[in-house]
């Protein structure tokens, strides 16, 4: 079978044991990018045998070891990137055999209907989808043509933004997100926290009430679709990852409201 023309962006950092699932799941892509924090385990084995091209993340990126602008990592990718369509995953995520063949189709097609595409995900714990999470449908822009978007932003949860006037469109198909362990979850977020709270310093009264707005939101939506999931009648999501979600947008208000007054 032919190989899909298009670019798989993963960044790692000793992630030997979830790394080989995620590229197993990606052979069928033309290109795969490593883009590595230094790896002493088996990560960069593994992804040589895949037949990764690798890439060392850039050190102004990064302290004391670990990333601290997501975006400038994400984009070395962007900038030596074979095919202009780009799909980027995190080290433990997977692609289903059927969001593997709506890529194919999107890459090979000579007017595709968008060239940006939101993918749904869905997580997965002990090796058994969740098919109800307040989270859900979970839509990350995590395809797109290089020449209808700009280049990643933010230093933390970074994204990339379509054109001026580009619709986004979004596949039928999930993506799968292994859950970690709810302290190894907690211990990342805190990470991200300490770096957006550097990245408020000196921001507008504006800005910030602007930033308190949005980190609202996921508090609403959590209290609007919690019933829908609590009468659910496939696997839900346990409640304590719930409640986890929840505290790191509200440790994100509460941080907002303290940097305001």
């Amino acid at each position: 079978m032919e190989k899909i023309p298009a670019t798989v962006e993963i960044l790692t950092f000793n992630n030997e044991t979830t790394i080989e699932t995620t590229l197993e799941s990606v052979t069928l892509f033309d290109e795969i990018l490593v883009i590595d924090g230094g790896s002493t385990d088996r990560t960069l084995g593994i992804a040589r045998r895949y037949g990764a091209k690798i890439l060392m993340q850039d050190e102004k990126a990064k302290s004391e070891g670990r990333i601290t602008d997501f975006a400038r990592v994400r984009n070395q990718g962007l900038e030596i990137a074979k095919h202009r369509w780009i799909l980027f995953i995190d080290s433990d995520e997977m692609l289903t055999p059927e969001v593997a063949a709506e890529i194919r189709d999107i890459a090979t097609a000579e007017r595709p209907l968008f060239h940006a595409w939101n993918v749904p995900r869905k997580y997965v714990l002990d090796g058994i989808v969740i098919d109800c999470a307040t989270t859900y449908p979970n839509l990350q822009m995590r395809l797109f043509h290089l020449g209808h978007v700009g280049t990643f932003v933010k230093q933390v949860h970074e994204r990339v933004l379509p054109n001026p006037g580009e619709a986004v469109g979004v596949l039928k198909h999930h993506m799968l997100v292994p859950l970690p362990p709810q302290r190894a979850l907690w211990g990342k977020w805190q990470q991200y926290l300490a770096i957006e709270e550097k990245r408020w310093q000196g921001v507008s009264r504006k800005k910030l009430l602007g930033k308190i707005l949005n980190a609202l939101k996921p508090l609403v939506l959590y209290l609007l679709r919690l019933p829908r999931v609590l009468f659910c009648g496939g696997r839900r999501m346990p409640l304590s990852y719930e409640i986890i979600y929840q505290r790191y947008n509200l440790s994100v208000l509460l941080r907002l409201v303290r940097h305001l007054i």
